[in-house]
């Protein structure tokens, strides 16, 4: 992989990169990433996940981004979609984080109004639990069942409220969370001015179709970026840009 901006280096290290980056929490909240991968006509998915759209190299890319963060932020439709599982790091990358004074692997932390979530899947079996956001009066019938199964916060009337999710993770001790989406998420974080940096992938595809754009939904909000790295491999880019 080579970095192309801000100057050329042939065969970088990402993990080593990504790791070098300095991310200061606020004095009220962590450090917010955004991480998504898009094709070059930007959709976030094709065949309904953003799978299709990956490589090696973003995979890889992907790795080293979810290891600087202490807490992995997704929707609970991401969750159900992609499949996801309990965080995971390999030993070196374990090693790496602990000499940080980071826990071996990040921790899971869901936002879900409706609570519509199999508290069977092995992500739960994760300790500590995921963290589970959710509205104050969430259905009573999942509550129960939810909060066996996660450390469960209520929070928000209408819909979680993002920037009381943000300190309780930074009370819990997180310096940095990580937010993998999906596009309404993304969205309502950027409408309530959380986001710090964005790291996007740029798949060498098109695929057309109705797929939603990186942030959709809640009221807009137009935000100064700045571009701080660029990186490529195999037709993939990888930028990184950070809040102005």
């Amino acid at each position: 992989m080579d970095q192309l901006f801000p100057r050329f280096v042939s065969d970088v290290d990402p993990v080593a990169l990504y790791a070098s980056d300095s991310r200061t929490p606020h004095p009220d909240r962590p450090w917010m990433l955004l991480n998504m991968v898009t094709s070059a006509d930007g959709a976030t998915s094709a065949e309904g996940v953003s799978g299709r759209l990956s490589s090696p190299a973003d995979r890889q890319v992907f790795a080293a981004i979810r290891a600087v963060a202490d807490v992995v932020l997704v929707a609970a439709e991401t969750v159900r979609r992609e499949g996801y599982g309990p965080p995971k790091a390999d030993p070196e990358v374990a090693a790496s984080r602990t000499s940080r004074n980071q826990a071996p692997r990040p921790r899971l932390a869901i936002v879900s109004r409706s609570l519509d979530l199999d508290f069977a899947a092995p992500m739960f079996d994760d300790r500590p639990p995921p963290l589970l956001f959710t509205v104050d009066e969430p259905p009573a019938n999942r509550l129960a069942e939810a909060e066996a199964a996660a450390d469960v916060h209520r929070m928000g009337t209408d819909r979680v409220d993002l920037a009381q999710a943000m300190t309780r993770i930074g009370q819990s001790g997180a310096a940095v969370v990580l937010s993998e989406g999906g596009p309404i998420l993304n969205g309502q974080l950027l409408a309530a001015g959380l986001l710090d940096e964005v790291c996007w992938t740029i798949s060498p595809k098109l695929a057309g179709g109705d797929s939603a754009r990186m942030a959709k939904g809640a009221p807009p909000r137009l935000q100064q970026l700045r571009l701080d790295r660029v990186l490529a491999q195999d037709h993939t880019l990888f930028l990184r840009y950070l809040a102005h």
